[in-house]
């Protein structure tokens, strides 16, 4: 009986950041339109943002309430599924064009992740690593702003309307609920992981990481069936990212998180990372030979995961 609650939980709790996610999603998209800000930044930070707030939640309330395992088992788990299971069946559904300056910020994401593993070293992520990572995703934004703002200043529409204080309530409303879904997540996956004897991380890894991930395999899906390659591929980038600098800087902020346990996670990481950015630069795209390559390697991981190997 316990076990079902905790279970519920979950669920619950994936529902209320699905749903309130994507209306958060779309409520900062509409501020950030209303603000003036350029269509590309809103594609390659606002929606990413967007779609990658489970995860920030999650992770951060994760490290709140001591559950260091599922923080980082959610973030690297959310960075594997983005690309393995997200991209491959979006590029298996549909071969995907990225478009220009996707090569380019996938050096970006895998310049995060090279960083990450440099802080790990030591197995802490302290909160002065927590610090540099958000630092870092700082300065990504500069370098976006200094190369896209006359660009987007340019091709951008004049505001004609501004955000009212309605919008600013709705943001926090939302906010505030899918806190709430974050904190039964968490609650139910440790309790599932302490009844069954399993690590937090391999909780946080799966179910917690592709619960959490939805938003951004909606979106991905989505832009494969509607012949949009640019935004699956866009999206995926930038929420790796920000789940490298973003969510692991913040929870480690909160709280140090141990790291020991994710070596061949991050490994794994690589196994997806490099052949797609090779690919990219290649063809600028991603083809349905590289989309079942990546199932593959889900597959494997997930056999690896519950086996017990040290992940």
């Amino acid at each position: 009986m316990e076990m079902l609650a905790w279970a519920s939980s979950i669920v619950v709790g994936i529902i209320l950041l699905v749903v309130f996610g994507d209306k958060l999603s779309d409520k900062i998209v509409e501020v950030a339109e209303k603000a003036g800000v350029s269509p590309l930044v809103i594609s390659l930070v606002v929606i990413s943002l967007a779609t990658t707030l489970p995860e920030i939640t999650t992770s951060a309330m994760a490290s709140i309430t001591g559950s260091e395992g599922i923080a980082l088992g959610n973030a690297l788990g959310s960075i594997f599924a983005n690309i393995a299971l997200i991209l491959g069946l979006a590029s298996v559904i549909r071969p995907l064009e990225a478009g220009s300056g996707a090569y380019e910020n996938s050096l970006v994401m895998l310049a995060s992740l090279g960083f990450l593993m440099l802080l790990s070293v030591d197995g802490t992520l302290s909160r002065l690593d927590g610090a540099l990572l958000l630092g870092a995703y700082a300065l990504y934004l500069r370098w976006l702003y200094r190369k896209h703002f006359r660009k987007g200043r340019e091709s951008g529409a004049e505001r004609h309307t501004k955000a009212t204080v309605l919008d600013y309530v709705l943001l926090l409303i939302y906010g505030g609920l899918m806190v709430i879904g974050a904190r039964l997540v968490v609650y139910g996956g440790r309790n599932i992981a302490e009844a069954l004897g399993v690590a937090e991380y391999v909780i946080g890894a799966t179910i917690v990481a592709i619960g959490t991930s939805l938003p951004e395999m909606t979106n991905a899906l989505y832009g494969a069936v509607r012949e949009r390659g640019s935004i699956s591929v866009g999206n995926i980038i930038g929420a790796n990212i920000m789940n490298a600098l973003v969510v692991l800087g913040l929870a480690s902020l909160i709280r140090p998180i141990p790291t020991g346990a994710s070596t061949l996670t991050i490994v794994l990481v690589l196994m997806t990372m490099l052949p797609m950015i090779a690919e990219l630069k290649r063809s600028g795209g991603l083809d349905r030979r590289i989309g079942v390559y990546f199932l593959i390697l889900y597959a494997v991981y997930l056999v690896l995961l519950f086996s017990g190997a040290k992940l």
